[in-house]
C-alpha cells in the first residue's frame, strides 16, 4: 500500500520551523508563517516559549491562533502588555530576545530581506506592508530565522529593496 503525503509545502515548512525553537526561548514573532510556527512550537515541544508581539504583548499564550500582531486574544494570560516603544527599547535592544522569527517577500543570498516594494522604489510594481519592526528584530535578536514560501521570485540575486539587513553585500 502506498502512502500519500497529506500535507502541503507551507505546512511542512511551518513544522520544521517550529522545531527550531527551544523550550524557554524568548521569540519575537513575525506575521504569517512565523506566527504559525511559534504557536505550533508552544503547543508541542516548547510549552515555555515566551512569545513577544510587536503590538506590546510579552509572554502571549493565545487560546486560538491570533489573526494579527494586535489580536485581542494575545492579551489574556500574557506576562505583560506594554507599549511598542517599551518592547523595542527595553526588551529587544537590551538583548533579551533569543530569536527573531521573520518572513519576507524577497530574501537574497546574504540574508537581506525585502518587505517594502517589488521593483523600483519610486515606481514599484507592488508596494508591500513594509518593515513592521523587522529591521530592528534582524539587528538585535540573538538568532534570526526567516521563513517564506519557496518560490523562485522570492530568492533574487539581489533584493529590490533592503528592508532588513543581513550580511549586506557579503563583504
Amino acid at each position: 500500500m502506498t502512502e500519500h503525503n497529506t500535507y502541503s509545502a507551507p505546512e511542512l515548512m511551518t513544522i520544521n520551523a517550529a522545531r527550531l525553537l527551544r523550550d524557554g526561548d524568548v521569540v519575537f514573532v513575525g506575521v504569517g508563517l512565523p506566527n504559525l510556527a511559534c504557536n505550533l512550537a508552544r503547543r508541542t515541544q516548547a510549552p515555555n516559549l515566551v512569545m513577544i508581539y510587536e503590538a506590546g504583548v510579552i509572554g502571549a499564550q493565545p487560546a486560538r491562533l491570533p489573526l494579527s500582531i494586535g489580536d485581542p486574544t494575545l492579551v489574556s494570560g500574557a506576562l505583560a502588555v506594554c507599549s511598542m516603544y517599551d518592547i523595542f527599547a527595553f526588551y529587544l535592544q537590551r538583548g533579551n530576545v533569543d530569536v527573531g522569527f521573520l518572513g519576507g517577500a524577497q530574501i537574497d543570498r546574504y540574508g537581506n530581506i525585502n518587505a517594502t516594494v517589488i521593483g523600483d522604489y519610486n515606481h514599484p510594481k507592488v508596494r508591500l506592508p513594509g518593515s513592521g519592526g523587522s529591521m530592528e528584530i534582524a539587528a538585535w535578536a540573538n538568532r534570526c530565522y526567516i521563513i517564506t514560501p519557496h518560490q523562485k521570485r522570492r530568492f533574487p540575486e539581489k533584493v529590490d529593496f533592503r528592508t532588513s539587513a543581513g550580511f549586506l553585500s557579503g563583504r
